[in-house]
C-alpha cells in the first residue's frame, strides 16, 4: 500500500517544477521529500523522474503514475 504522502510529495514535483518548490509547498525538506520519492520508486520497481542538474521531467511510466495519483488525490 502507498502513503498518501508520497503520492503528495510526486505531484508537488510536478506542480512546482523542483524538488525544492515542492519540498516547500509540503513543509518539509528537500532531503525528506527525496527519501520518500526514492522509496516510493523502490516500491513500484521503477523510475518516475528524470533528473538532471538543471531540470526533473517525468519518465513515461511517472506520466501513468502521476494520472492515478491525481486521481486519488
Amino acid at each position: 500500500m502507498i502513503d498518501r504522502y508520497l503520492l503528495r510529495y510526486v505531484l508537488a514535483v510536478i506542480d512546482h517544477g523542483n524538488f525544492t518548490r515542492a519540498a516547500e509547498a509540503c513543509n518539509v525538506t528537500q532531503s525528506t521529500l527525496s527519501i520518500g520519492i526514492g522509496k516510493l520508486e523502490s516500491m513500484l520497481g521503477q523510475r518516475l523522474f528524470r533528473r538532471t542538474s538543471r531540470r526533473v521531467d517525468l519518465t513515461p511510466e511517472g506520466v501513468r503514475f502521476a494520472m492515478h495519483a491525481r486521481e486519488i488525490e
